[in-house]
């Protein structure tokens, strides 16, 4: 669906501080990179990521019901935006779109562009950036990914390392990364950067020793939260990632041991399980402040809905194998 701008420029409509309403959103919350707001959909209040690029407004539902993007263009002095729909109910899309056409036409006549201020705190900034160990740039990916591999990249660094992750994933900056971070006992600073954020993390003294572990020790590793990051050591090769809309649990059939990582891609949920040629060995869901193992944890998602990554990973370590299987 296509909206005319009636306006010199697109960037008012960019600010969602001023534009918020035009993309039906309430109770807009600012993060240190994006926001976090209301967003009502067939009757429904959802809690949505919103965030910005360049030339787009982006919408993400928590659990990866909807998503929506709306982005501009200038043409010869015409600016236009497209607007996308991907996820639930595709079939009503079109009343949602239309609301947000008809304000986009009606109304951002009335925004303007605000004078930009900031390059002195910017300039002070980047005076005042840390010496960075090793940076991940992960922009572009959605969860389970900033966990995976900056997990991964944790426990592969020198005590006093610092880290830099940079992700234009809102749901990582808000979920997961802080998570990481607790998790490891590190202190961390978000730096907003317009269309993507640093997340810094800074080790602390690290107690590590990579070992060998047997089947038998993966519950106890999933259910131990600190615990739980060394399965990302060992299961260090991705070999395959789908991107679904409906769980079933013919997701975690998979040949021979296997980690498989599942996680909406607003991070509403997140699934680690262990399976061995289709048995399911171990599972942990995280869904907010709630935990959910292995059997409970499968049961919980079996009737999920929405957009959501799985990657499946093995190991190219030595797993003493005396599980019973």
């Amino acid at each position: 669906m296509k909206a005319n701008i009636y306006n010199d420029s697109y960037e008012p409509l960019l600010d969602l501080r001023k534009s918020w309403k035009f993309y039906l959103l309430k109770d807009l919350k600012a993060l240190d990179y994006g926001y976090v707001a209301r967003f009502r959909w067939l009757g429904k209040d959802y809690w949505v990521f919103a965030w910005t690029t360049k030339d787009s407004v982006k919408i993400l539902e928590e659990n990866g019901k909807f998503s929506i993007t709306v982005t501009f263009s200038n043409i010869k002095g015409k600016i236009t935006a497209e607007l996308d729909y991907e996820g639930i109910a595709s079939f009503a899309s079109r009343i949602i779109l239309g609301k947000i056409t008809k304000n986009l036409e009606e109304y951002s006549k009335y925004l303007h562009a605000q004078t930009n201020s900031s390059s002195g705190s910017v300039l002070l900034m980047n005076a005042l950036s840390p010496r960075i160990s090793k940076t991940l740039d992960l922009r572009g990916t959605t969860c389970p990914i900033p966990e995976i591999e900056t997990k991964k990249a944790i426990l592969k660094s020198s005590p006093y390392d610092v880290i830099e992750v940079l992700t234009d994933h809102p749901a990582a900056i808000f979920y997961t990364l802080p998570e990481v971070a607790k998790v490891f006992n590190c202190r961390y600073e978000v730096r907003n950067k317009g269309d993507y954020a640093s997340f810094i993390i800074y080790l602390s003294r690290m107690e590590w020793k990579e070992n060998n572990f047997s089947l038998e020790d993966i519950k106890n590793l999933i259910r131990n939260e600190g615990s739980l990051a060394r399965l990302y050591v060992y299961f260090d090769k991705i070999e395959k990632q789908k991107t679904m809309q409906n769980f079933s649990p013919e997701i975690l059939n998979y040949p021979g041991l296997t980690l498989i990582v599942a996680a909406s891609q607003g991070r509403g949920w997140l699934l680690t399980a262990i399976e061995n040629d289709g048995k399911l060995l171990a599972a942990r869901l995280e869904r907010g402040n709630t935990k959910l193992f292995d059997d409970d944890a499968v049961n919980d998602l079996s009737e999920e809905e929405g957009t959501f990554n799985v990657y499946y990973l093995k190991t190219s370590k030595l797993i003493i194998d005396k599980y019973s299987i």
